[in-house]
């Protein structure tokens, strides 16, 4: 089988390496990325990445709010597309994480009954008492979520791996316009049931067997620092959507521990390690400057109020854990090295 993903990007660096690396391991062949207007070494890690053949990098240009759809009708006129068995859009806070067999691909597609869409619902994770952006995996760093069974009874958003074949192209949560009547398209669910067995509503559904094969792990908030970058960045298909308070509270999930991509950080690690390799040096270089750059555009923002008071919101009653205090380039120890220069 052929699996594609295609993703949009924009001012992602310092997470660019971990995505890819990840989602090559358990069984990508092809990975299309559309980038738009960034400004922190995304368009030259990208660029690196390209050249060697790890990815299909592509330009995005289009209007405010449009850069998804856009990408994924360009995306939809790939081989890369058309070819494969299988096809996912995923977004670089969204990470496909398997339970079943070795966590592959493959063994996915041996669970799941004989499908044409598989929806595979989100688990959100918050930002786990982390204000600061550190320097480790995301997979690493968070391991709190919302709770195992609320998808039993809430509905919850599901991204879809589906037959490129039967479909346009990708939508933003699952595959946009059938070529086929979709009676007789197959559905099935992140836990192998089939469409009937589990409550749906546009792109959210119910599971009672909570996500028992697979889920997306959707990192929505990160650290307070990294969302206060998220707000000013804004969204990329909602294009007037507030990225504030109300957004972070809503979303910002810390109920229970969910270790089970963070198990596999030393695979992550090593595949990293190995596209890095084949840079010589480029990629990891890239990830690093692009988490310096980002810890300095959060102390640039956070000097106007609107800013400020969206930080100090989300790490009201946080203090940094004792893992990221030890972490020896927090943003607080370069906000103090700084204080210290200046006097």
């Amino acid at each position: 089988m052929t699996y594609t993903l295609v993703a949009t990007v924009k001012n992602e660096a310092p997470f660019l390496l971990e995505l890819v690396a990840y989602h090559k391991m358990i069984g990508f062949d092809n990975i299309l990325i559309y980038q738009n207007d960034s400004d922190d070494y995304t368009d030259e890690t990208l660029k690196i990445m390209r050249g060697l053949g790890i990815v299909k990098y592509f330009y995005n240009r289009a209007d405010a709010g449009k850069h998804q759809v856009r990408a994924y009708k360009r995306a939809s006129r790939q081989p890369e597309f058309r070819d494969a068995r299988w096809t996912m859009a995923l977004d670089l806070d969204e990470f496909l994480y398997i339970k079943t067999g070795n966590g592959r691909l493959s063994d996915l597609f041996r669970a799941l009954p004989d499908s044409d869409v598989a929806l595979i619902n989100w688990r959100r994770f918050g930002n786990d008492g982390r204000v600061n952006i550190g320097k480790k995996l995301v997979t690493e760093q968070f391991l709190a979520a919302e709770p195992e069974a609320r998808i039993e009874s809430f509905f919850t958003p599901y991204k879809a791996i589906f037959r490129p074949n039967l479909f346009a192209r990708c939508g933003i949560h699952q595959p946009a316009d059938a070529l086929v009547p979709e009676e007789r398209i197959v559905t099935a669910n992140g836990s192998g049931l089939l469409e009937g067995e589990f409550e749906r509503q546009r792109f959210r559904a119910k599971d009672p067997d909570r996500r028992a094969l697979a889920q997306v792990n959707h990192y929505i908030v990160r650290d307070a620092a990294s969302f206060v970058l998220k707000s000013h960045r804004g969204s990329a298909h909602q294009s007037n959507r507030e990225i504030n308070q109300s957004y972070w509270e809503k979303r910002n999930f810390n109920d229970e521990k969910d270790s089970g991509l963070s198990r596999q950080s030393p695979a992550i690690m090593a595949a990293m390690a190995n596209l890095d390799a084949m840079s010589g040096g480029a990629l990891g270089d890239l990830r690093h400057k692009a988490l310096r750059l980002h810890r300095q555009r959060f102390l640039d923002l956070i000097k106007e109020p609107d800013y400020k008071e969206l930080y100090e919101y989300c790490r009201a009653g946080e203090e940094p854990a004792k893992t990221e205090a030890a972490e020896n380039d927090t943003v607080d120890q370069e906000v103090a090295q700084q204080r210290s220069n200046a006097a």
